[in-house]
């Protein structure tokens, strides 16, 4: 039923103009988008295992479970549509605060970001799709690792 109500006001949100607007999209897993103006300035938060997003018009919820990813996109900059390639699913592992990430694309960037939105380490795959990195440095706290197709949430102890 969730889900349900989640598309219904998804789609309702979908008929405001957002054309000249910053804009927030969605990305479901399978396949839907969903975009949501930033003029409203919406507050995401975390209830349960939803995301959701609150403007002045409009509640809505997401499956955490539902979701690949979110882009943003400027109409200045143009940010490009995403590729979804479903070929490649990497895999991270974490051992002693060493991350391995391998089945990604090659040449590809790798980033760690604090809890903060601060990016405090940027990284590139291997010729073969992998990476390895340690996170022994870094305080406790919540660091989200970041790549073409994996996100992760950590919890550095």
């Amino acid at each position: 039923m969730k889900k349900i109500l989640s598309v219904f006001f998804g789609l309702a949100f979908l008929a405001v103009p957002v054309m000249a607007q910053s804009t927030l999209t969605f990305h479901l897993k399978d396949g839907q988008q969903f975009s949501y103006g930033l003029d409203e300035k919406p507050v995401i938060t975390y209830v349960d295992n939803d995301l959701v997003l609150n403007t002045t018009r409009t509640e809505v919820r997401f499956p955490l479970a539902s979701l690949s990813g979110f882009t943003f996109t400027d109409p200045e900059t143009s940010v490009n549509t995403v590729k979804k390639d479903d070929s490649l699913k990497p895999v991270l592992t974490l051992d002693n605060h060493v991350i391995s990430i391998t089945g990604a694309k090659a040449g590809i960037k790798v980033t760690v970001t604090g809890s903060d939105g601060k990016v405090l380490g940027t990284y590139k795959t291997d010729e073969e799709g992998s990476v390895t990195f340690s996170i022994a440095d870094l305080p406790d706290g919540i660091y989200i690792i970041n790549s073409e197709n994996l996100t992760c949430k950590i919890m550095k102890k």
